[in-house]
């Protein structure tokens, strides 16, 4: 496999071009689970159920994925080095012989799981732009509710925005309003080439673990979204396997994510911010 076209005909690919037989697939997918359901408890799973779990397993949260895929390139277009520091995490794995397929370039969840910038893009993207554009609202219980102090009233409807949340000094640092991946890193203003010591890696590891605890892009608790884990899924496979292919620029996106572009610049290279649509889902417009 050629990751990425090379700059021109005599140029070869950067990354190795040929890979062992692809081995067959072990591990079974949804559909085959859902068939599988049926002929074990075929009173229940119907030939209809299984449609419309497969059905929903394509669907359900697709507009809030591509919400945060959009989000994602978005602004690693907007910052050229964020960019640059991702397709070198991918590529030095690559050379290493990290990734399995080596053919179709497709990156398993389980080798997501071990490209640190990779992690910290996604959440800063999660961060920045979160898909719900409503307060995630809750209904307080009838016997009423002592919230932030101050006495909640039973029936009252309640809710935090993602969007207020996520940009919250105290917890984020100062930039709140900057792509800066390098806050979801460990020791983020250190040297690189200075290991932390052990007060500063447990101090680094609490401040990391209470913005993870801040996040609601995807609700919390009891009531958290029930398509989370295919959508980190489908984000966290699809990254990575898209830029192991292809070289991505703001013309390329034109023809993928229009509305993406709008706010990337044009052909002439005019630059501008893309704006938001307020709305249960915070959407792009042109």
């Amino acid at each position: 496999m050629a990751e990425r076209f090379p700059k021109s005909d005599s140029q070869k690919s950067i990354l190795p071009t040929s890979a062992d037989e692809l081995k067959p697939v072990s591990q079974p997918d949804l559909l085959s689970k859902f068939i599988q359901a049926k002929a074990t408890h075929p009173d229940f799973m119907t030939d209809n159920l299984v449609t419309t779990m497969a059905v929903s397993m394509a669907f359900a949260g697709s507009e809030t994925t591509a919400i945060s895929l959009s989000s994602v390139f978005y602004y690693l277009l907007k910052n050229p080095h964020c960019m640059a520091n991702l397709l070198s995490e991918i590529d030095t794995k690559a050379k290493e012989g990290y990734f399995k397929d080596n053919e179709t370039g497709l990156v398993t969840w389980q080798e997501s799981q071990n490209l640190p910038y990779l992690d910290a893009v996604i959440k800063e993207a999660f961060r920045l732009h979160p898909a719900p554009g409503l307060i995630l609202e809750r209904v307080v219980p009838a016997s009423g509710a002592t919230i932030a102090g101050r006495f909640v009233p039973g029936g009252t409807i309640v809710g935090c925005s993602a969007w207020v949340v996520h940009r919250r000094k105290e917890i984020f640092g100062e930039d709140v309003e900057v792509f800066r991946p390098e806050r979801w890193l460990l020791g983020e203003e250190q040297d690189e080439e200075i290991e932390l010591g052990k007060e500063d890696k447990e101090k680094e590891e609490k401040r990391i673990k209470e913005m993870t605890g801040t996040m609601l892009q995807f609700g919390m608790g009891a009531r958290t979204c029930i398509g989370k884990n295919i959508s980190l899924l489908e984000i966290y496979k699809l990254v990575p396997s898209f830029l192991r292919r292809f070289e991505v620029s703001s013309p390329l996106f034109l023809f993928i994510f229009p509305s993406l572009v709008s706010g990337l610049g044009n052909m002439d290279g005019e630059r501008s911010e893309w704006r938001d649509g307020n709305g249960l889902m915070a959407n792009r417009f042109d």
